[in-house]
Formats: C-alpha cells, structure tokens, sequence
C-alpha cells in the first residue's frame, strides 16, 4: 500500500510537472506540442522517463534559450555585416601595435636617446681619456692670455703686495701650485711670484696655443755629430748643408712621420725626424729690474748711436776740409813756382822750396786720409779695399792706418757690438733697414755703411770682398760665410768668443748663433 500510494502521488506530482514544463516550452516559442510532450502514457516507469525527458528537453530548453539570448544581443547591435570586421579583424586586436610604442613613435631611438647620451657619455669619458694625453708639460704649463700683460705680485694678493714683474701675452709659466682666492704660483725666466690664474691658458687650452704664441723648433740628438739638411724628403736628395748637435732651427712644417721641414737662415731644407728632438719655447715674463735694466740699456745704445753719428760727421767734414786744404795748397805751390824769376837769390830760392816741399808733405798726407776714407765709401763699384785704393793712388805706407785711427783702433769690435744691439728685429727678404726688417747680406751692409765702409749687396758678394782671413783666426767685425748646396748663400758677421751674429729667417729675425750652427765655407775681413 505504501508503494502504491507513493506511485500515485510520484504520478501526480510527475503530471504537475509535465504541464507546468509544457506551459514554459509554450511560452518560451517552443516548436514541440503537448501530444509530443506526453507522448508516454502509460504510468509505468514514470520516473525513468521523466527523468530522461528532464536530461533531453530541459538541458535542451537552456541551451536554446541561451543561444535566443545571443542571438537577441547581436540582433540589437548596429550593423551585423560591421560586426565581423571589429570582432576578426586584426588590426583592431593588435593591441601590442598600441602598446608597441617603441615600434610606432620609434622607442627605440627614443630609448636610443639613453644611447646618444651614453655615447656622449662615451665621449666625455673619451675626453677625459684624452687629458692623459697631454704631456706633463702642459698640465703644469700656463700661457698669459691677458690683454698685454698681467701683474707677476710678490704675494697672492693685490694690496700691500709688490709688483716683481710682468707677463706679456703669449708668455709661458711653470705653474708652481694653486692657492686660495683664484691665485696661483708662478715661475718663468728669472721671476717667480704669484698671478691670478683667470688670465691663464692651463692644460689643453695651453696646448692649443701652442702653434699661435709658441716656436718650434729642432735640435740633433744626442750622438749625432752632423745632421744633412737635405733639399726634398729625400736621402738620394742634394745635401744642402750639415748641421752639428745642440744647435736650434726653427720648424717650419712636420712632413709625416719621417722628415721635417726646416729653415735654414734664408731657406730652408729637411731633416729626418729620427735624428732630430722637435720642442717648443715660448717667451718668458720679464722681472722689474730685467725691464728697467732694459730700458736704461736701450737709452744708452741710442746715446751711444747718436754719439757715433756726430763723430762720424765730424770726421767726414775733417776729411772734406783737409781735402779743400789739399787742392788750395796745389794751386799756391804752382803759383809761387810761376812766379820765381831767374834773378831771385839762392837763400829765396831755397827759402820758397823748402816751404813748398814742407806744405806739399803735409798736404800729402791729409790727402791720404782723406782720399781712404772717401774711397772706404765709393769702394763698392770698383771692388777694393778701401785701404788698398789709397795706398795705390798715393803710394803711402801710412794711408790704412790712417784709416783705422780715423774712426777707432778697435774699429772692428765696436761694429761687432754696434750690430749686436739690432738682435730681436724682423727678417725681411731684400730688406736693409736694420730697425725695420733686413736680409742676411743688406745687415752686413747696413751696420759697416753706419761707419763708412760701403760692401757689396748680395753674400756671394761680400765673399769676394776684403782680405781672406782663416777660420781659426777670426777677429770681431769679420764676416763668416755659407754655402746653401753648392754656393756661397748666407753671411754672418764674427762677434767674438765663437759667436756670430746674422738675420737668420722670417721666424727668428737678428739673432746671435754659434759659429759652427751649420758648417761655415770661409770668412773675410774688412776693417783692419
């Protein structure tokens, strides 16, 4: 009884649900109809089939209703043809194009910025890699680039500190050390003291000027007796002339890696650099007592010049008097012997000829000195001594003494230390200005024309001039001589003590140099 009452009531309950199902299918637009929802009939086995109808038709509804449901939301959407292009397409998916900036705005270069910098960082580095480069010279080497000139102080301060000297732009210093308040020490030539370090070029930025305020120059190193100068970068090139160890010429041009151009006095030729130091020098300060000294010096030369000038006229209107006294005493002897008459006494006679031979001796011999000197200054276009002239036209043993006692006894050493003081003064090819700029040759020339001697213009001139004279045997006022090749093409002048002095090149100007800078060919004398 009890399993028949729960069969009926499961039936029941089973009907309930049948319809309450088929009333949901029906309103949900399902296309199945009550005959084919209660297609089982009979009572037996109620459960099972309600359980399968349950797994096929209920499971079944839901899907169906889920697929009503989307197909409801697309059918409410714009434009279903629209709806696959911004559903498939790619390029509206692609989101790593929008999160790929470094793709669209170049991220790459824009993270390549980092890289710019770290090759600028790079460089820097670079930069700082390259100061080691520059030699220990130039770390402590500081070259003025004052207006004119800075102040060298006794101490790093200005007030109550002494001026002990200046220098000029252009100068170099040695830097000492740094000291408080923007100062630092320095030493260059003879002055050491103390200088604001804003008026210096230190390091890299001295280096730089090098080329603008600094010379270059060549020595021969050390072991290397003589060094040919040759006329190309060549050794199957002419050898123009030989050079020794120690001595200094200025660079004009660095010629690779082997050879280096030079000037040589008034041209200039090429060295092996394997051979040769290539350095630089610079101009030093000057100290207080340097400058004063200068200038006293400078005053005094200029004294001393216009002393030499008056003398030097005053010698020449002596000479051109004695000259006048020369002639009249000519025309009075042929007077007085025109006049003599055949009746005069003996003792008259004799009296007349005495006188006349006595004013003939004397006016001999003034002519004599004066007939070397005016020679000494018109010799230059016959070719001779001065002394030699005279004594030939007047046949007297005394005329070229005469001529040295005329100016001096050392005539040929005040020449010498008169040309000295033109060191420091330009080099100008063809030029004859001793102040302004002269040639090798037009300086010889100049300084004896200032006391009375006319030579030849050109050195291969002047080599033919005067007496020969050993190089052994040198007096000061002689003239040395150089070959460039295979003739004579440069001229100094002897100062003594194994020295000349010349107008050497356009980079060095009048300057003073060992005799044996380069090897001489011979020497003449002039004076004495």
């Amino acid at each position: 009884m009890v399993r028949t009452h729960w069969v009926k009531r499961a039936a029941v309950f089973g009907t309930a649900l049948t319809l309450t199902l088929a009333c949901y299918s029906m309103s949900g637009s399902v296309t199945a109809t009550a005959t084919e929802v209660c297609q089982e009939t009979e009572m037996a086995g109620l459960s099972l089939s309600l359980d399968k109808y349950y797994a096929t038709n209920f499971v079944q509804n839901t899907v169906l209703e889920n697929t009503t449901d989307s197909n409801d939301i697309s059918d409410s959407t714009t434009a279903p043809d629209a709806e696959p292009e911004e559903s498939a397409g790619p390029e509206a998916t692609e989101t790593p194009e929008a999160t790929e900036v470094p793709k669209t705005t170049k991220a790459p270069e824009a993270t390549k910025a980092p890289e710019k910098n770290s090759k600028t960082e790079k460089k820097q580095p670079a930069k700082k890699k390259a100061a080691p480069k520059v030699s220990e010279r130039w770390k402590t080497t500081g070259i003025s680039i004052a207006d004119n000139y800075v102040n060298i102080r006794r101490h790093p301060r200005i007030r109550g500190s002494k001026v002990i000297g200046k220098l000029y732009r252009g100068s170099a210093a040695r830097i000492l050390r740094n000291c408080k308040g923007g100062w630092v020490q320095i030493e260059s030539g003879s002055v050491k003291g103390y200088i604001k370090k804003e008026f210096l070029a230190i390091g890299a930025d001295a280096e730089k000027l090098a080329d603008k305020y600094g010379k270059k120059y060549i020595t021969v190193k050390e072991g290397t007796i003589t060094l040919n100068v040759r006329s190309r970068t060549s050794t199957k090139s002419t050898i123009l002339t030989q050079i020794p160890e120690e001595e200094k010429f200025g660079v004009e041009k660095l010629c690779g890696d082997n050879w280096v151009r030079i000037s040589i006095d008034d041209g200039r030729g090429y060295v092996a650099k394997e051979f040769v130091n290539v350095r630089v020098s610079f101009k030093k300060a000057i100290s207080r007592k340097e400058e004063i000294a200068k200038a006293r010096a400078k005053a005094a030369a200029e004294k001393a010049e216009r002393e030499r000038l008056r003398a030097l006229a005053a010698a020449r209107e002596a000479e051109e008097d004695s000259s006048d006294d020369y002639n009249s005493s000519d025309s009075d002897d042929d007077y007085s012997s025109s006049s003599d008459s055949g009746s005069s006494s003996s003792e008259s006679s004799s009296s007349d000829s005495s006188s006349s031979s006595s004013e003939s001796s004397s006016s001999g011999s003034s002519s004599s000195s004066s007939e070397s000197s005016s020679s000494g200054s018109s010799s230059s276009s016959s070719g001779k001594s001065s002394s030699g002239s005279s004594s030939s036209s007047l046949g007297s043993s005394s005329s070229s003494n005469t001529v040295s006692t005329s100016y001096s006894s050392n005539t040929g050493s005040q020449i010498a230390e008169y040309a000295q003081q033109f060191v420091g003064c330009p080099y100008v090819y063809g030029g004859t200005s001793l102040r302004h700029g002269t040639d090798c040759s037009g300086f010889t020339m100049s300084v004896y024309a200032q006391f009375g001697y006319s030579i030849p213009r050109t050195s291969s001139a002047q080599s033919t001039y005067g007496t020969k004279v050993s190089l052994s045997n040198l007096k000061p006022g002689d003239l040395v001589f150089y070959k460039n090749g295979g003739s004579v093409g440069h001229v100094a002048m002897y100062i003594g003590g194994g020295s000349v002095v010349h107008a050497s090149n356009q980079r060095d100007g009048i300057k003073i140099s060992g005799m044996y800078y380069r090897q001489p060919c011979g020497a003449r004398r002039i004076v004495g």
